[in-house]
């Protein structure tokens, strides 16, 4: 007996989410908390990312990091990513836009091959997403084919 699978209702094909969530401490703090950071773009050498109002890093402060790709099949993470600031600019609404360097010498886990891997899987995933939400987005929302 052959079971007849329900027929698709959907008028576009299901797509594959990623979403990546950060959170930071400073790595002086012995038993400071993690606290929440929106990561607007990722690398496998380094992470900007726009932290609370309440909070604020300087240049050359040493963070570690809480990486987590959460996507439909699973979840990537790296627990104890070290990473420097580099850079400090303005968002286009104001905010602090912060640049932080993974720094691979940090400590025995940031020196290790998984380490390397894991960020890598996790930039070329968020490639990938990227790439595809550019592909399947209305004509419409694209500035250069815009018409006022």
């Amino acid at each position: 007996m052959s079971e007849k699978k329900p027929q698709e209702r959907r008028k576009l094909r299901r797509l594959p989410a990623a979403e990546l969530n950060l959170e930071w401490r400073l790595r002086k703090g012995l038993f400071s908390r993690f606290r929440p950071a929106e990561g607007r773009d990722f690398t496998r050498n380094g992470v900007s990312v726009v932290l609370d109002s309440s909070d604020s890093l300087n240049m050359g402060d040493a963070v570690e990091l809480k990486v987590e790709l959460i996507m439909e099949a699973g979840a990537l993470s790296l627990e104890k990513a070290a990473a420097v600031v580099r850079n400090i600019r303005e968002t286009a609404d104001g905010q602090p836009l912060y640049g932080l360097e993974f720094d691979f010498t940090a400590n025995r886990s940031m020196k290790s091959d998984h380490t390397r891997a894991q960020l890598g899987r996790m930039e070329g995933i968020l490639k990938r997403s990227e790439k595809l939400q550019l592909r399947i987005q209305p004509l419409k929302d694209i500035d250069a084919l815009r018409r006022n």
